[in-house]
């Protein structure tokens, strides 16, 4: 039975956003100065749109698509506005698509704000104790002076000052003195927040004997009936943030739109575990042979998904996790419409090993859908499929080269991770040793060694089990990292690549320490001048190549030999086949090989019972250069 989570829908909803959007023209305004005044803006403001993000898709590369939602009342030119504009989309995926009506324009551009709150603070300094208790008798000492009276006023005028300065994440390290004329779109988003603060040093008091000027920081021991120890402060906090204004035309209208766009710095990784059993399939019956049926028995496989969000927050949203990678030719191209100069990417920085930086071959082939390199890559017999057993919530579905999981809706912030359970199933596997053999030879006899008789030098052999599994379900299988599983006893972990519905991959778990192999080459006959080709005269080199391959197992194994060597096979035993290939300089020594000679593959299928040896020959010939 397999066991599927939620099954995910198809991307038709998204692609219905974009045939929509060819309606609308997208223009990018920028002042001059960059931004435009905005004081009066407030958050409550009805015309400003309420965007709530309705999914990601996400792809294995690090890149997702993001699609909100939002509905406002246009103002009185109208348009409706939103300040929740994205930091990265690539050039072209950026769309704004109405439910009704026509969208006349979609201006991006820099808007400041200004804010005003009041609070209150305890006082700190003798300035400010006098300025919130003005009016008030006191009485204080200087020196060894006491001096009585009622507090006047203070020397000194109200300023603002700068309390706090932050910018939005991801806008650090750009220099204003780096920025071209045209550069305000990459300056980042900030705030700053100023406070009124009382600053001076002197205060007036009037006495009996006159009003008098009294230095701050000379005072000791003041004292006042009913002191107030707080004061009022005004924050005026100011902001420079991108803004999309959208104009409808129609005043006060109900609006509603999606706003979708492809960005980096979101990525799924499918992980698998692969629980073999012993357990025969029901209706498996050893024949002989070496095909797909034989020996078969039961392996639980188990795929998750982990999720990685280096790209915003994502609150109750729901994730659809792809099979596939989509082609984005711009996708390092920013669009100009989210007002940034260079697209970031911060998985790459934060997660180099996992997107591949410094060209890892491992985490790069998890973005492809790389197929298992071997011959067979079809299952034979009853073609009947499975269905997986997915959780409850979620969905699969299939379509235009991309599978799509709908997983549940989740909650993920910047720079959290996520790990899903995807599917459960059981497949078929069966137990496969192989054994791929690489001799070389040397260009000239006169090179070869006083070790051997032969020109061939042998290449170490080692026997490799691997588990074939096929995919009798009715969905696809991912290219993603693997643990192979014993019960509770880890085997491997290896690369499980794609496999289609229907289709068979090999996992490779590890060499064999029971089965054995031994080569042995001889040279049967050497006939000079057998050959003359541009001008040169050749040596005609007869040989055979015997192995043998030992099974010290209790139990039959089924194996695949491959025999790989420069020259051209004659004959070979045991129902053994070959191919010949064009020269490769890699079979002979030193790479110093002659074009006169082919590459060839030989390839044996054999089941090989306990205690027994298989032993399959090819007679072969080349020719050397003298």
């Amino acid at each position: 039975m397999v066991t599927h989570f939620p099954p995910i829908q198809s991307l038709s909803t998204a692609r219905k956003f974009v045939g929509l959007a060819a309606a609308f023209t997208l223009t990018l305004a920028l002042t001059p100065f960059g931004f435009a005044d905005n004081s009066s803006d407030q958050s409550t403001d009805t015309s400003r749109l309420q965007l709530k993000t309705e999914r990601v898709v996400v792809f294995k590369d690090g890149y997702c698509l993001v699609v909100k939602q939002g509905a406002a009342t246009t103002n009185a030119e109208g348009v409706v506005f939103t300040d929740d504009v994205p930091d990265a989309a690539v050039l072209g995926s950026f769309w704004a698509v109405p439910e009704q009506g026509t969208i006349k324009s979609l201006v991006a551009g820099w808007v400041n704000t200004e804010f005003k709150t009041n609070r209150q603070v305890n006082c700190t300094s003798i300035l400010e104790i006098v300025q919130s208790n003005l009016g008030k008798s006191c009485s204080f000492e200087i020196g060894q002076q006491r001096i009585d009276g009622t507090l006047l006023k203070i020397l000194a005028n109200d300023e603002l000052a700068t309390e706090t300065m932050q910018s939005s994440p991801g806008g650090g390290g750009i220099n204003s003195s780096q920025l071209s004329p045209f550069s305000e779109v990459a300056a980042p988003r900030t705030s700053s927040t100023v406070v009124n603060s009382v600053t001076g040093a002197y205060f007036l008091i009037r006495t009996q004997f006159g009003d008098k000027m009294i230095q701050a920081s000379a005072v000791n021991n003041l004292t006042i009936e009913n002191m107030n120890s707080s004061i009022d402060q005004t924050l005026a906090t100011k902001s420079r943030h991108k803004r999309l204004s959208l104009q409808f035309g129609e005043a006060n209208a109900d609006v509603k739109l999606s706003l979708m766009y492809f960005r980096p710095d979101v990525r799924w990784i499918p992980t698998y575990r692969v629980n073999l059993t012993d357990e025969a399939l029901a209706t498996n019956k050893i024949k002989g042979g070496a095909d797909n049926s034989q020996n078969q028995k039961q392996a639980e496989l188990i795929l998750q998904g982990e999720i990685l969000n280096e790209a915003e927050d994502f609150v109750n949203v729901p994730f659809h996790v792809v099979v596939g990678v989509p082609n984005f030719r711009f996708r390092s191209v920013p669009s100009p419409m989210i007002l940034e100069a260079t697209m970031r990417n911060m998985l790459g920085q934060v997660a180099p090993d996992i997107m591949g930086v410094g060209n890892n071959q491992f985490s790069n082939g998890l973005y492809s859908q790389r197929l298992g390199e071997f011959p067979s890559n079809r299952a034979s017999g009853d073609s009947d499929r499975v269905a997986v057993e997915l959780p409850d919530e979620l969905i699969g579905k299939g379509g235009n080269d991309l599978f799509v999981y709908e997983l549940p809706p989740m909650t993920l912030k910047r720079g959290e991770r996520a790990m899903v359970p995807i599917l459960r199933t059981i497949v078929p596997y069966r137990d496969i040793y192989s054994w791929d053999i690489e001799l070389t030879h040397s260009e000239s006899y006169a090179a070869t060694s006083a070790e051997s008789n032969s020109p061939l030098k042998l290449s170490e052999s080692k026997i490799w089990r691997q588990v074939e599994l096929i995919n009798n379900t009715d969905i696809p299988w991912t290219t993603g990292a693997a643990m192979i599983m014993d019960g509770m006893q880890p085997l491997a972990q290896e690369l499980l690549t794609y496999t289609s519905p229907g289709g068979i991959c090999r996992v490779p778990v590890t060499v064999s320490v029971d089965l054995r192999g031994k080569v042995e080459d001889t040279e049967l006959k050497r006939e000079f001048n057998a050959l003359k080709w541009r001008g040169n005269d050749f040596a005609r080199v007869e040989g055979n190549i015997e192995l043998e391959l030992a099974n010290n197992k209790t139990e039959p194994v089924s194996v695949e030999i491959r025999l790989r060597f420069g020259g051209k096979a004659m004959q070979t035993s045991d129902d053994g086949k070959f191919a010949l290939e064009a020269f490769r300089a890699e079979d002979w020594h030193n790479r110093q090989g002659n074009p006169i000679n082919n590459s060839c593959v030989a390839r044996w299928n054999a089941s090989i019972a306990p205690g027994e040896c298989f032993e399959p020959t090819v007679q072969y010939d080349f020719y050397l250069q003298h």
